[in-house]
């Protein structure tokens, strides 16, 4: 694709529903057609693909009977972290895996994301901070769970899911949303944490109304270091 493209313009929906994709491999099952019948055109879905949808189309890929709502904004394509200690569920903040990140020097070989999230805090459970996004997908029964080492959607960026810890700094109106430091349940968030050169590593966006522990609320993704992926 162009650079400086957002998306790719076609994805391959291995799903009725965005919130139940929840692929073995890479892209889903791809089926051996008989001989001599032409292949189809399509665009594989690879990890680190993106995809904008606005409110209506969001609602229309929700499986927001079993799971919950989507909002507009950037939804990526991922693998999940097969050894991760926590369950994925709604509303938890994915991070990427550390060890699948690039380089942290300019003189290492060259290597490329290989998108892997988890929900288990990186770099560590006192600095979350490589945070990637909100997954969407539900863990309890009749929701679709995405299952570790599979390849499922996260949002990164616009109105999101996320679920508060069951200790928040303050329940102030818009207040700023982090990653929940040492979190009780892995992946959920905090909020009104004062901002500091470490804490601000943290952010995750700013809290739509007034956060509720335990409780799955709304919040506008403003992280700036969301859109890591492939165009």
């Amino acid at each position: 694709m162009a650079g400086g493209m957002l998306t790719k313009q076609a994805v391959l929906l291995t799903a009725r529903y965005l919130n139940t994709v929840n692929d073995a491999v890479s892209g889903g099952q791809i089926f051996a057609l008989p001989s001599g019948v032409q292949s189809p055109p399509y665009s594989q879905t690879l990890p680190g693909d993106r995809i904008v949808l606005d409110d209506i189309s969001a609602m229309g890929l929700s499986d927001y009977t079993n799971t919950g709502t989507l909002y507009g904004g950037v939804y990526e394509y991922v693998q999940t972290y097969a050894l991760s200690a926590a369950t994925i569920n709604r509303g938890q903040i994915a991070f990427w895996l550390i060890s699948a990140l690039p380089p942290n020097t300019s003189t290492a070989p060259q290597t490329s994301m290989s998108y892997q999230v988890t929900a288990d805090a990186q770099p560590s459970s006192a600095l979350p901070a490589y945070i990637a996004g909100v997954f969407i997908n539900g863990n309890a029964s009749p929701a679709v769970p995405l299952v570790k080492g599979n390849y499922g959607w996260i949002q990164v960026a616009g109105v999101a899911s996320v679920n508060f810890d069951s200790t928040i700094t303050s329940t102030a109106l818009a207040t700023t949303v982090s990653a929940k430091a040492s979190a009780s349940i892995a992946g959920t968030a905090d909020a009104g944490v004062a901002l500091s050169t470490v804490t601000l590593a943290n952010v995750l966006g700013v809290a739509i109304g007034t956060p509720v522990i335990s409780t799955i609320s709304s919040v506008i993704i403003t992280r700036g270091g969301t859109f890591c992926g492939r165009i």
